[in-house]
């Protein structure tokens, strides 16, 4: 009875918090959407300046482990690998620091402390991330570390084995990425791969292709471009995309060419199989009782907990932000991906969509932030040409400002000319299901 409830009651909360859809004040929305907004209701103005803060001491200490090699921040492990970084990441964090103090203080170029930049990024983008990521990372290992994962895992596993080769497990790094965040479905997917569930290439394989972005923010996606309207089927050829791209982007380099072992050392053990005279149903009960049977208890819960919460706050917030910042000034005050974009004009014109032109630069601007597809698409009169970029904000998934940030960051084997390739593997391969897509739905 003991595990009985040590499986049921933690998994019960996380199913709520994650999983489950909630109308709330008229919208569809999941739990820990409402508790976020509302923190950010109670917080109010002092968000903001909780999270510069937060980025001063990530700045100050990274300065302090990397630069001055302090002893007593290089000799706990933990704190080490947070803040004793390389050069680049080191400048990515400062330069984050950097923009936020401007924003919050409005000192600097007038481009940077400006609302279409300083305010998209630090009260849109920042502001949001931190709030999910202090609240996802508290409730978390409900999902993860008594016994769901293994439940739902052992049931999903034929589906997923023979459909993508990958655990059954990893339908909760997607599902929870669907209706939570990319980010928090990629949290669990490093967790799990350091926890040596996954070998590199089906790590790999989950954290570039079912990452995916979370319902709520579709819903944003859809509204911002325009086709709100419409949201029903493009949602549908979003999912029938993005289940393409996972079928065909593993088979390809550079994700068909990591390596099939655990991050010990060890080689693949091979799929895993049903234990005898058993049903599914059975072994997913049984498996998850012995996960149950030593999940943590309330100190190492915590720990688990702050952990992951101190590997978002301090080794992935402010260098995110820094591209971001970077990303939007990129995309709408220089030509760069005007120019990257040019030679496609054709194919979109030829593909049948209004404003190629300005369309264009969407196609690679993605790989910087996800939010630049649907504001470019905001900008354009046409539901064919909107629906294709509005998918494009949700079905590249690998997006440098965020997701990106935190791949490099973990333990995965992805290096960005990988991340490079496979978003532009993705693109190709979506790009025709969109196009189709909105011709039938809203030409």
């Amino acid at each position: 009875m003991k595990n009985k409830l040590r499986f049921l009651l933690p998994s019960l909360v996380g199913i709520l918090t994650f999983l489950t859809p909630i109308r709330w004040n008229g919208n569809l929305t999941i739990g820990i959407s409402i508790v976020v907004d509302l923190v950010k209701t109670m917080l109010g103005a002092h968000t903001l300046k909780i999270v510069i803060a937060v980025f001063v001491m990530t700045s100050i200490l990274t300065v302090l482990a990397t630069v001055f090699k302090v002893d007593w921040i290089r000799r706990r492990k933990k704190w080490k690998d947070l803040f004793d970084v390389p050069v680049t990441w080191l400048v990515l964090r400062l330069l984050g620091t950097l923009f936020g103090l401007m924003y919050l203080f409005q000192v600097g170029p007038e481009l940077l402390i400006s609302e279409q930049i300083g305010g998209a990024v630090f009260i849109g983008i920042a502001v949001n991330v931190f709030l999910i990521y202090f609240s996802a990372c508290l409730v978390l290992p409900l999902l993860t570390d008594f016994g769901f994962m293994e439940f739902a895992g052992t049931l999903a596993r034929p589906f997923f084995r023979r459909v993508f080769h990958l655990p059954g497990r990893s339908a909760i790094d997607a599902v929870t990425s669907f209706v939570g965040a990319a980010s928090i479905g990629l949290l669990i997917t490093i967790s799990q791969y350091n926890s040596g569930n996954y070998t590199a290439r089906q790590a790999c394989t989950i954290a570039t292709n079912f990452s995916v972005v979370a319902i709520p923010f579709a819903l944003v996606v859809a509204t911002v471009a325009g086709i709100g309207h419409l949201f029903i089927g493009w949602y549908l050829v979003v999912v029938a995309a993005c289940l393409l791209a996972a079928l065909i982007t593993p088979r390809l380099p550079p994700l068909s060419g990591k390596a099939q072992v655990y991050v010990s050392g060890s080689p693949d053990k091979g799929p895993a199989t049903g234990r005898d005279s058993q049903s599914l149903i059975s072994e997913a009960w049984e498996r998850a009782m012995e996960r149950a049977a030593s999940s943590p208890g309330i100190r190492d819960y915590i720990s688990i907990s702050l952990s992951n919460m101190m590997f978002f706050m301090f080794s992935v917030m402010a260098a995110a932000m820094a591209l971001a910042t970077m990303a939007t000034l990129i995309t709408f005050h220089t030509p760069i991906f005007t120019w990257l974009g040019y030679p496609f004009i054709s194919l979109l014109e030829l593909a049948g969509l209004a404003d190629a032109t300005a369309a264009s630069p969407a196609l690679f601007a993605g790989f910087l932030d996800q939010y630049i597809p649907a504001i470019v698409a905001a900008g354009i009169d046409s539901n064919v040409t909107s629906f294709v970029l509005a998918g494009l904000s949700v079905c590249q998934l690998i997006f440098v400002s965020e997701v990106g940030v935190i791949i490099l960051r973990s333990s995965l084997p992805l290096s960005i000319i990988d991340l490079v390739v496979i978003f532009l593997l993705r693109t190709v391969i979506i790009l025709p299901v969109l196009i189709i897509g909105a011709h039938f739905i809203a030409g």
